[in-house]
């Protein structure tokens, strides 16, 4: 085996890898999963965890960092950067990345909230003095946008994670034998919605100015596609063009049940009226 050769090899890998963690302000930490050093660039033990046997430690689950650091961090490698984040996803606690999905939907259907709520002020002005003068009026407003949040935050991990699933499920029937990762895909790709939904977008505006957020707009259509191919070719070892393959009947895999649900949602609430 010419030493040389692969050393390149590993090198430009690991360029290729590791540039959308060189952008945190802690990098995440990386340690070979066969012999726990830091620097050691994969034993090439043939392990469960990783293709190269590195492992990257999500933001969100490294410990002694701010709750709100880890969560845009990790959402932020999610979406920009989202071959390499879901090409290198590390195996990990489900809780964890379940508490990190709930989170950023939570942000996220609350800025969609705060949007309706602009709107409907301004198409109805005299709302406001409405639900002051009528406290079952109000009442019932209140619990009907509650509902319908909590609902919505569930729907959108539920959506995410049937997608992760479905990776999963297509890579098995294209032959793989590696063990998937599809539920922490699904919960870590709620990061999406954090980054390319109006709160989102207005926070990298103040952060990084207009031009960033205008670079980010468009992620919401093309980082699931691109998560998805980056973990089929990363995680499953598939080839590119069997990973771009494999992820679009995922995502057939994923519409069906999706469509279904709101069907018979859409069916309950006529039904209900």
């Amino acid at each position: 085996m010419a030493h040389g050769s692969n050393a390149e090899a590993r090198s430009d890998r690991a360029k290729r890898d590791d540039s959308a963690f060189d952008l945190l302000e802690v990098p995440a930490a990386v340690v070979c999963a066969a012999c726990g050093n830091p620097d050691c660039s994969g034993c090439g033990v043939d392990e469960p965890t990783h293709a190269s046997g590195v492992v990257a430690i999500i933001p969100w689950e490294r410990p002694g960092v701010g709750v709100v650091r880890r969560l845009w961090q990790t959402s932020y490698l999610a979406t920009t950067h989202a071959r390499t984040f879901f090409g290198s996803l590390p195996e990990g606690d489900v809780s964890a990345a379940l508490a990190f999905a709930l989170l950023c939907e939570a942000i996220a259907v609350g800025g969609l909230a705060l949007g309706a709520g602009a709107l409907a002020l301004l198409f109805l002005p005299e709302l406001p003095s409405l639900l002051r003068n009528d406290s079952t009026l109000c009442l019932a407003v209140l619990r009907s946008v509650t509902f319908g949040a909590l609902l919505l935050v569930v729907a959108m991990v539920g959506v995410h994670t049937a997608h992760g699933l479905a990776l999963d499920l297509a890579a098995r029937r294209r032959g793989t034998r590696k063990r998937g990762r599809g539920l922490r895909f699904g919960l870590y790709a709620c990061g999406w919605d954090l980054i390319t939904l109006p709160f989102g977008l207005l926070t990298l505006a103040f952060v990084e100015g207009l031009p960033a957020a205008r670079r980010a707009l468009p992620l919401g259509l093309t980082a699931p596609l691109q998560s998805a191919e980056g973990y089929l070719v990363g995680v499953h070892g598939f080839a590119p063009e069997v990973a771009r393959s494999t992820a679009r009947r995922a995502a057939h895999f994923t519409a069906v049940p999706v469509l279904a649900v709101i069907a018979v949602g859409a069916l309950i609430v006529g039904l209900s009226h």
